[in-house]
């Protein structure tokens, strides 16, 4: 699908969230209104003077991202879930990701980095690799025990302190830190994982997977439960009744979420018109198409496009 949607590096990710209403002190990390002369391929920051609704985007680059207080709703891929204390969550170049809602008091801890960035050490890329792209049946959000957190808290600390500091070698340093919280994020995985390793191999399961798979690769063409039950060979009841067990969720509003997320991507961050946008989403009108974003937005899309651009 050729839409010309730009893919955000990090200083324009930054950018893109960061409000200018009025400077916001930062206690962690680098100061994103310091010209974002930090480099390409990595920064670690707060989201102190962030929007409180992200639109989504495309990005270039991983995110891991600790929650030290509040809440949001994030969305990342085929997956929603509400980031919560004590939490830590994977953002992957490979998704589509927003968030809204977020609370007065949210404070997130962050570290962005390119692939490049850590590929630049000693540790082989074939074992890097399985740290950053985890198992796709599960959600990329873990939550912490006391001990674990507590952990993860202060080496988000070194890393800033040792990126502040500026020493010899801080680079090198800042490398092997990255490569520490890809391991202690592992390990939150692999405690999750185990935990529900027998859901994981039920076939209930590994079908609720699927249709997510299949959603998120076909949603542009497939609009209804019964095209996604014949790719599983199973009834559309029965697909809505696996569904609805694992989210609470019905399968078309897994279908209609996916295509509204893309609809907002584009909108936001596209240069095509609302007609355009309608066509590339496969909508028989324009009409169709506004019908159905103002179900979710309480808005036409032409209405959200001019004040996502405001």
């Amino acid at each position: 699908m050729n839409t010309n949607l730009p893919i955000f590096d990090i200083p324009s990710t930054i950018k893109y969230y960061l409000s200018l209403d009025k400077k916001v002190p930062q206690s962690f990390g680098m100061d994103k209104y310091d010209e974002l002369l930090h480099p390409d391929n990595f920064a670690i920051l707060s989201n102190e003077g962030s929007v409180k609704n992200g639109a989504p985007i495309r990005t270039d680059h991983y995110a891991i991202i600790l929650c030290i207080q509040g809440s949001c709703h994030k969305t990342v891929g085929p997956y929603s879930f509400e980031v919560t204390p004590q939490s830590v969550h994977i953002v992957s170049p490979k998704h589509v990701t927003s968030f809204e809602n977020a609370s007065d008091d949210l404070l997130l801890y962050m570290v962005m980095f390119k692939k490049e960035f850590i590929t630049d050490t000693f540790i082989k890329q074939s074992a890097l690799d399985p740290l950053m792209d985890l198992n796709p049946a599960c959600t990329p959000m873990y939550r912490l025990s006391d001990d674990h957190y507590r952990k993860t808290k202060q080496l988000y600390e070194r890393m800033d302190q040792e990126y502040k500091d500026g020493g010899p070698f801080y680079l090198q340093v800042v490398r092997l830190q990255v490569v520490e919280l890809l391991y202690e994020i592992n390990r939150a995985f692999e405690k999750c994982n185990d935990t529900r390793n027998n859901h994981q191999l039920s076939r209930q399961y590994s079908l609720f997977v699927s249709f997510r798979n299949l959603v998120e690769e076909h949603f542009i063409s497939k609009r209804t439960v019964q095209e996604y039950a014949d790719m599983l060979h199973i009834t559309a009841k029965h697909l809505s009744e696996i569904v609805k067990q694992e989210t609470g969720r019905n399968a078309l509003q897994i279908i209609h979420n996916r295509l509204y997320l893309e609809a907002k991507l584009l909108l936001t961050t596209s240069t095509l018109s609302v007609k355009e946008i309608s066509d590339q989403l496969n909508f028989d009108t324009s009409s169709h198409f506004s019908r159905f974003f103002k179900k979710f937005a309480d808005e036409n899309p032409s209405d959200f496009k001019k004040l996502s651009v405001a």
